[in-house]
Order: structure tokens, then sequence, then C-alpha cells
């Protein structure tokens, strides 16, 4: 009987040594794999840096941005149609600073941020534009939520759900709120969350 219990307990730890080796492998290979697939490390350019040299003004020589949503580009120029009824397009505003808005009424850090953007528009005056991109689902809930508050300066702009979608697909926002200064040449300047957004910021650019 013994001889015939060795080989079968020799078999079983064979077995089990095989199985630990095997796990012990795919750990390995997992941990590799993880530590091989971390993103780097992104510097934040939300915020221009302004203390470098400006770009060459030669007329003969002119240095045209790329269009694009980043820091540096042409913003993408867009036609929507304000809750007014009328054609409003970012070409209409050029040779001044627009603070281009996209956000929802069921959007709560929308809500809470909007009440700095128009203090901010209506304090700087006439040279600075303040634009709203509705992502609501109908112009009627943007509507109804504009209708509910005193904004003076905010411009809202919204047309229908696709074209605002589209306006919003070529300045990849990916979430909302999001903010972009636009200076008077249609470059953008700051694109990020308007928390972030200051005012000494946007008076550099004026």
């Amino acid at each position: 009987m013994e001889r015939d219990r060795t080989p079968k307990s020799k078999l079983w730890w064979g077995g089990m040594a095989g199985v630990v080796l095997v796990v012990a492998a795919m750990v390995v290979v997992l941990c590799l794999f993880q530590f091989r697939s971390e993103e780097p490390s992104v510097v934040d350019t939300s915020v221009p840096d302004l203390s470098g040299p400006s770009a060459p003004d030669k007329a003969d020589d002119p240095i045209e941005p790329p269009v694009g949503y980043r820091i540096g580009n042409r913003a993408p120029s867009f036609s929507l149609l304000s809750l007014e009824g009328k054609a409003v397009s970012l070409s209409d505003y050029r040779g001044r600073l627009v603070i281009l808005d996209f956000w929802a009424s069921w959007c709560v850090p929308c809500r809470l941020s909007m009440p700095s953007l128009e203090a901010l528009s209506r304090d700087l005056g006439d040279d600075v534009i303040l634009l709203g991109i509705s992502l609501d689902r109908s112009e009627s809930a943007a509507r109804s939520f504009i209708e509910s508050r005193e904004y003076s300066e905010l411009i809202v702009l919204y047309g229908s759900l696709s074209e605002a979608r589209t306006v919003a697909e070529d300045y990849a926002v990916l979430g909302i709120p999001k903010t972009f200064i636009i200076d008077g040449s249609g470059v953008v300047r700051f694109a990020g969350h308007p928390g972030r957004l200051t005012r000494s910021l946007v008076e550099s650019l004026l």
C-alpha cells in the first residue's frame, strides 16, 4: 500500500509546486504590465505663461497658429443661434476678448461658476464678451434657467443640441463646465475649469 501512496504524494506536491510557479509568474507579468502602462506625467498648461517674449509681428513673415482647442491655437470658428434667435459667430467679436463657456442647466458646477463669469464680464466692460454654449437637452431647459437669473452680460447660444455638441467636439469638451479665453486675434489663451480663471489673467490680455 505504501508503494502506491508515495508516487501519488510526490505527484501532488509536484503539481502544487507547478501551480505556485505559474501564479508567481502571472503576478510578475501583471506588475510589469501595470508599470509600463502608466501614463507619463502631464504638465498643466491651463494657464499660459505670459512672461516669455511675444511673437514677432513682422507683416512680411506672419506665423499662423494651427486651428485647435489648445492654448496658442487659433480657436475653431462656429456660428449658433442665440436664445433670441440671432445668428452669432465667433468671428463677430474679432478684436475683443471672448470668454467662451460650455455649460448646461442640469450641471451644478456650471450654475455655481456662472455668476463669477458674469461679474467678470460686467466689471471689465465692452472689451470682454461672454458667450455661453448650452449643452442642455432642449432649448426650453436653457431658456427656463436663464430667465430665472438676472444675467445681463451672458449671451446664451444653442441652436440645437446637435449643433451645440458639434462645437463642443471641436473644442474637445469632455466635461463641463469648460471655459476658454480667446484673445482679439482669435487665439486660445486659457482652457480649463472656470474656477481657475483669474481676473488678473483676463486683464493682462486686454
